[in-house]
């Protein structure tokens, strides 16, 4: 379970941590330190027939693609790796609380990331700062989405939409005020617990299963309240069933995986939960990370990923399932797991043996392989109509009914 992280490359790093870095097109050092940043995906043979490879092309350039997490940092090019997909257009959650993306230095030393930083509230200040610079720098390609019809605009203008979500409630502490401030910011998905114990719920990694607490009822009511998104993705077994339970509004389960295929991954849900989250209205976010894919492994293809949403959709129903890439693509391993949240042994739970993982999901391996997403449902026999619903339909349409 030992991560043994990449040669870093020549990179310089900043020593004033309280200076915000600029977004510069084209200026970041991380474009070049992952093979698969900027570069073709693997190809991969599923099987299609001519016809249906010339069906699977002209399909994907007519979709509207949701992915339920996309990114959780920045590097340059990601934007160009989501537009090489060939979709009408694609939006995505990104999340804005984990990581400071301008600390981010490619760097297995003298790195500028602290514990402290994550989930903090000025993390969140400082990535909002940086979008604001990013859409300033590319708002002819890329927007941020705050309600249905921004979705639909990004579609009708063929631009990234963005909705912006929050992976923990660490950052709120007692205080529910902060979730109208960064409401009024423009966060519109809030996940309950990340990986452990939080105030307000447990996470997927802690042995003892809590569930939501009371203080975390009111957090749900509060979103309830603000129309936002209740998000359970790295939250216990109970933590979802309670969250749906209390919940007045369906809830997104925005990226993990089924236990029926990797029962030992902490990272994957029961059918009872998957089950009960359909019932309620719910989304569930097929997540594309290996390890909960093929079991005991740090790497997975297309195809593995295919066969999770197709037994997804068969437990479900077409109407609840998504799919999130949720590729860490930016920090170095060193970098990231900075997080107090992954120690080795949660690091080895998880079957993540190489960095950055996404280089081993063939295929997938960055955005640009959506493509691969929709041949893999074509050769599986699904219709058009309901490709659209896996691929963001379904995710937009739950967007509309709880956020406007």
């Amino acid at each position: 379970g030992h991560v043994t992280p990449k040669p870093a490359p020549v990179c310089a790093a900043e020593d004033d941590r309280n200076r915000f870095t600029d977004f510069v097109p084209g200026k970041d050092v991380r474009s070049s330190y992952y093979k698969f940043q900027n570069t073709p995906v693997s190809k991969i043979d599923l099987g299609l027939t001519a016809d249906q490879e010339t069906h699977a092309k002209e399909l994907h350039k007519s979709l509207h693609i949701y992915d339920s997490i996309a990114e959780v940092g920045y590097y340059d090019g990601l934007l160009d790796d989501i537009e090489r997909s060939g979709a009408a257009s694609v939006c995505a959650s990104y999340t804005i609380d984990a990581i400071p993306f301008d600390l981010v230095a490619c760097l297995d030393e003298n790195m500028r990331i602290r514990p402290e930083d994550w989930w903090a509230r000025s993390t969140i200040e400082s990535n909002l700062a940086f979008i604001e610079q990013m859409i300033a720098h590319e708002g002819d390609r890329v927007m941020i989405c705050t309600r249905h019809a921004d979705l639909m605009k990004a579609k009708q203008t063929g631009k990234i939409g963005l909705m912006l979500d929050c992976q923990n409630t660490q950052y709120i502490r007692n205080d529910l005020k902060q979730l109208d401030h960064f409401y009024n910011l423009g966060l519109r998905r809030q996940q309950l617990s990340y990986n452990f114990q939080m105030q307000t719920a447990t996470g997927c990694m802690e042995p003892r299963d809590g569930g939501v607490t009371k203080w975390g009822a009111r957090v749900i009511g509060k979103l309830n309240d603000l129309n936002m998104l209740v998000d359970t993705a790295h939250c216990s077994s109970r933590t979802l069933l309670d969250a749906i339970d209390i919940s007045e509004k369906p809830i997104s389960f925005s990226h993990a995986g089924m236990r029926a295929i990797a029962p030992n991954n902490p990272r994957t849900h029961t059918d009872e939960g998957l089950k009960k989250l359909a019932d309620s209205g719910g989304v569930y976010g097929v997540v594309g990370v290996p390890g909960t894919l093929v079991p005991g492994s740090d790497k997975a293809s297309v195809a593995d990923y295919i066969n999770a949403i197709d037994r997804a959709v068969n437990l479900m129903g077409i109407d609840h399932v998504g799919f999130a890439l949720d590729q860490p693509k930016a920090p170095s391993s060193a970098e990231w797991f900075t997080a107090p949240d992954w120690p080795p042994e949660a690091v080895a739970a998880v079957s993540v043996t190489a960095w950055p993982w996404p280089d081993l999901f063939l295929g997938l391996e960055n955005q640009s392989g959506y493509i691969n997403m929709t041949r893999g449902l074509v050769a599986k026999g699904y219709s058009d109509d309901d490709i659209r619903k896996v691929r963001g339909g379904n995710d937009m349409r739950l967007v509309k009914e709880v956020i406007g």
